[in-house]
């Protein structure tokens, strides 16, 4: 068995260290370590050409010729990996050291698993826990504790957006086969693109265990709006996120209305992807998947609250706003 790691790089000196010696002080230890930096200019490729001095064979150091960005950049790391199990790692964050160990765990517990993720706790610029009793999961509002088990992801997913983030996710190597290419797009990342394929294939597990320590910085917006949210919870943000993990039976007119919005915002994302990746075959599925899904809560909402739903259905149709293309 053997285990690779594809981690992307670019202007990464500040944090490089501690997340490269996380990876190598592992209790499994890794086999390779694949690096491709996109065209760096601080001192981030002196930092890798020091690694590589002290361990030569550990480390894969390619230097792209231009900037791929992040999408491209993992896609050619990834496969230039040869390990039978290959980890994706950001280059600022901390790895728990029985992180490999404690995936490869559910791996084996679970044969039929292409893909494991793991949940992970945040921390801060310093390195120091940001939130006590609030997790990455939290801020992508992928509660796993309150939700029915077993859980659908791929459900989850397309009503609700992503839950995966690709600094916890391990591959299986078979997974480069039918993953390529990446869709190109800057609102849509590779992690969504592996949590769609794996979780349609009913292949994609997960570990509760927080096996990293994924940094927010000052200037990042991944999930603060839902991390207040969590802090700070209102009458509204509570009966929003009951919806959302299907902890709240559908009853009231604002109930309707948010879902619908949710769905159709979902739809409408898709439909952008296909304009811009239209050979990918799986965006119609999504696309179709969620005009049924916003469609059948429609025509409930209209007949659940008639005359809510005809002026609201008036305004929307006057502004333009909420059409399904035919």
């Amino acid at each position: 068995m053997k285990i690779s790691v594809a981690l992307c790089t670019f202007n990464g000196d500040k944090f490089l260290h501690e997340q490269i010696n996380s990876i190598i002080d592992q209790t499994l230890k890794v086999d390779e370590i694949v690096i491709c930096d996109d065209c760096s200019t601080d001192g981030t490729l002196k930092i890798l050409e020091d690694y590589k001095e002290i361990y030569p064979a550990l480390f894969q150091i390619h230097q792209n010729e231009a900037n791929l960005k992040s999408n491209k950049n993992f896609e050619k790391a990834i496969a230039l990996c040869s390990g039978d199990y290959i980890f994706l790692s950001d280059q600022d964050d901390i790895w728990r050291n029985d992180k490999v160990e404690k995936t490869l765990a559910v791996f084996n517990q679970n044969p039929e698993a292409e893909g494991v993720f793991s949940d992970a706790a945040l921390i801060n610029d310093e390195g120091n826990l940001a939130f006590e009793n609030i997790s990455l999961w939290d801020s992508f509002l992928f509660c796993e504790s309150k939700m029915n088990k077993p859980i659908n992801l791929f459900d989850f997913l397309i009503a609700n957006g992503n839950f995966l983030t690709g600094a916890t996710l391990c591959i299986k190597k078979e997974v480069k086969d039918f993953c390529f290419p990446f869709i190109t797009s800057e609102k849509f990342m590779h992690d969504e693109w592996f949590a769609l394929i794996l979780s349609k294939r009913k292949t994609l597990f997960h570990t509760t265990d927080k096996l990293l320590f994924y940094r927010l910085h000052n200037s990042q917006q991944l999930g603060i709006e839902n991390i207040s949210k969590i802090i700070n919870p209102t009458k509204k943000s509570i009966r929003e996120q009951n919806l959302t993990l299907n902890l709240k039976k559908v009853k009231s007119f604002k109930d309707y209305k948010f879902l619908t919005y949710r769905f159709f915002a979902q739809y409408q994302r898709f439909k952008d992807l296909k304009n811009q990746n239209s050979d990918a075959p799986i965006i119609n599925e999504l696309i179709d998947i969620t005009i049924k899904l916003y469609l059948d809560l429609d025509l409930e909402m209209k007949k659940k609250h008639p005359i809510r739903y005809f002026f609201r259905k008036r305004k929307n149709d006057k502004n333009g706003r909420m059409q399904i293309d035919n």
